[in-house]
């Protein structure tokens, strides 16, 4: 007598080929960070716990310097960015945090950064001036 929900194959218990069809395997939508980095280059002094901390290498040092003589980090990419807040908590000088995105947006298109805030999500999507 054969048990029709389960079949005995080679000393183990599997299900009758019914029972295993698989659904189809349907794309996830891109997911989007509801945060976004903010850097304040001038807090910078270069310590780079955030670079050393980071689990998706996103952040890297500028070439350029701050007001306090050191080169302050940057995002060099970005789109890799997991939003795990590992910077934000290892950083000792508060100078790399992550904001509400909605919030960030609206200061950003408001002008109402200070110096030396970026943005770089932001950022990138800004082409870049031509010099003459």
């Amino acid at each position: 007598m054969v048990n029709t929900e389960w079949t005995l194959v080679r000393g183990f218990k599997e299900k009758t080929l019914m029972s295993v069809v698989r659904k189809p395997i349907t794309p996830k939508p891109p997911r989007t960070r509801e945060k976004v980095l903010v850097i304040l280059r001038e807090q910078c002094k270069q310590c780079m716990l955030c670079i050393e901390f980071c689990p998706k290498n996103v952040l890297c040092l500028t070439d350029i310097y701050n007001r306090k003589g050191y080169h302050p980090v940057t995002a060099c990419d970005i789109d890799a960015c997991v939003n795990c807040e590992f910077c934000e908590r290892i950083c000792p000088d508060m100078a790399i945090f992550l904001a509400d995105r909605k919030e960030a947006e609206r200061a950003y298109k408001e002008g109402a950064l200070e110096e030396g805030t970026e943005i770089p999500e932001f950022e990138r999507d800004i082409p870049e001036k031509e010099e003459k």
